[in-house]
This record gives structure tokens, sequence and C-alpha cells, in this order.
């Protein structure tokens, strides 16, 4: 294995992270120590081992410095090195191969060299320093990676979620029901529900996550428990102030189950007697799903159906609707 490639292909991996020339700068050392090493061996003179060696130190530090400012999250400018190998330790930053390298290129080379200005060293402990550093950088640069791929998708995540809040606040401005199906639109990317589960667990699984979602983006929203008229009930209601919207669920779209749910909540919607006289149907729990406004003719009130985006509705079907309106 050709550790210097391993290096700098592990390095390319990281793009334009502010870490990058950083570790560029490691790898020259690196480099250079084995240019060192190189010259040692070829011309006899042994003092290219001990430049060897203070080279690996550097790179050592690099390593460390860098690792500080991507998994501390924290500016190595104005730390030294002890201040810096002290606070990744006690805060248990390293994992535990990587802390394991640290500890061995300290110990038996960084600190031997640093501290007695006398010592020399030969071929073999120059080979080994560089091959130790090397290592160690390599273990530091998966963990660094790991790391920036974290706070890549964190910071995408956070992104997606103030899109998410921007165009739900735009839809509150239309109205409780364009709110609502704004809101059930963006959360259901982010729905867990376990598709091989029961109906009762997926609808579990889906109330209390659309609960929590709402309770971040939309805190003045409230989902109410079934209502129940005789042995009709609602899946749940959501609640702002006086106005409310009937929500109905299925886990799957075909025409079928589509059919279903139109008489479902055209039902719901007739026993609430005017009380309630808005309703979203998600017609699946799952994928790329896309919006479809029902004409109020359809079910004589106003409905919103969140289908999955490749699907269409016959005609026909809303036309027969439109016919028997109960409301």
């Amino acid at each position: 294995m050709d550790l210097v490639d391993t290096l700098r292909n592990k390095i390319q991996a990281l793009g334009d992270e502010e870490c990058v020339p950083g570790l560029k700068a490691v790898l020259l050392h690196i480099e250079t120590a084995f240019r060192h090493l190189s010259r040692g061996q070829e011309n006899g003179e042994d003092t290219a081992f001990t430049d060897s060696i203070y080279r690996t130190n550097q790179a050592f530090e690099g390593s460390v410095k860098e690792a500080y400012r991507v998994l501390a999250g924290k500016d190595p400018g104005r730390k030294n090195p002890y201040e810096i190998e002290n606070y990744l330790e006690k805060n248990s930053v390293f994992k535990p191969r990587v802390l394991s390298q640290l500890t061995t290129y300290r110990t038996e080379w960084r600190n031997p060299s640093t501290h007695d200005y006398k010592l020399n060293f030969d071929e073999s402990e120059a080979f080994l320093a560089i091959v130790s550093v090397s290592a160690f950088s390599c273990l530091l640069l998966d963990q660094i990676t790991e790391r920036v791929a974290y706070n890549t998708a964190q910071a995408e995540a956070e992104r997606e979620l103030q899109a998410a809040i921007q165009r739900i606040s735009i839809a509150r401005t239309t109205g409780l029901l364009e709110w609502v199906a704004e809101l059930c639109l963006h959360f259901l990317p982010h729905s867990e529900v376990d598709m091989r589960s029961g109906p009762a667990r997926r609808q579990a699984q889906f109330f209390g996550g659309l609960a929590g979602y709402m309770a971040g983006v939309a805190p003045d929203l409230a989902i109410q428990a079934p209502s129940a008229f005789g042995r009709m009930s609602s899946d749940f209601l959501i609640v702002h102030g006086d106005d409310r919207v009937v929500v109905e669920t299925k886990s799957r779209y075909d025409l079928e189950m589509f059919r279903w749910a139109l008489t479902r909540i055209q039902e719901l919607l007739g026993v609430y007697r005017g009380k309630v006289t808005k309703g979203v149907i998600i017609l699946g729990l799952e994928g790329d799903m896309k919006p479809l406004r029902l004409p109020t003719d359809v079910l004589g009130a106003e409905v919103i159906v969140l289908m999955p985006a490749d699907q269409s509705v016959p005609e026909e079907l809303l036309t027969r609707f439109s016919q028997r309106s109960l409301l």
C-alpha cells in the first residue's frame, strides 16, 4: 500500500473544506520525510534520518490541529500542541484506535525528539516514525471525513427545514386547509412509518411523527384525538382557534382506496354537521407526493388530497361524487 497516495486520496475526498490546506501541509511533511529517508539510505547521511523524524513531528502536530478544527469545531490558531492534545483527550474526541495511534507516536517519537536535542535516530527508527504518523493521519482523516459528512448533512437538513418553514408560513396566510396540507406534504418524506406493521401501529407512528413535526414548525396548531359520531370517527383533527381540518389517512394509493377515502371524508364532514367543513386526504405514507385540490362541488366542501406524484385521478370518479354530494 502506498501510504502517500492513500493520504492524498483521503484529503482530495474532502473537497474544499476549511481543513484541507492544513491537511495538504501534513501530506507535504510526510512526503518530505520519505525523501529524507531515501537520502539517508542512498547517500549514507545519518542526519537525514533525524531530519525525517522532525518532518513527521510537523505532520503529527498538523494532523492534530486540523482534527481540533473539525472534530472540536474550534480554531487551532491560538492554541499550542499541548492544549489541543489535552482537550482532545479529556473530551474523548478521538475514537479509541485514533487515540492509540496518537499516544504511540507522541511517546515514541515526538516527545523524545523534542526534549532531547542530542538525540539522533537511525534508519529503522525513521521508517517506523513515518509509518506511525502516516497510519495516525489516515485513521484521523477517516474520522474527520465522517464528521464533515455529518456536518454537511446536518446543515442541509437545517436549510431544508428553514425552506419548509418558509413555505409553510406562506401557506398559513391562505387558510388552515392549505397550511395543514403543506405541513403534511413536507412531513411525509421524514415520516418513519413501518409499512410492514398493522394499521393501528402505522397510524400511531404517523400521528406521533406529525405531532412532533408540527411542534417544531407550527407550534400553534394542535392535533386532537379522533372525535367519534356513533361508529364514525376521523383519524384526527388539526385545530387552530375555532377552525378545524379533518384528516383521513390511507397507507397506499389505488383507485379503490381513493374511492373509499372520498366516501369516508364525505360521510365524516356530513356527521360534523357544519362544525368542520375542510378535509385533507392522505393516500400513501411514503414517496414523492403532490397536492390535488378537489373542486368544491365534488364533496360539497373544501378538500385537498395528497397523493403519489406519478398518479392521476379519473375525471369520471370525481363527477360521480359531485352528483351525490352529502353536504
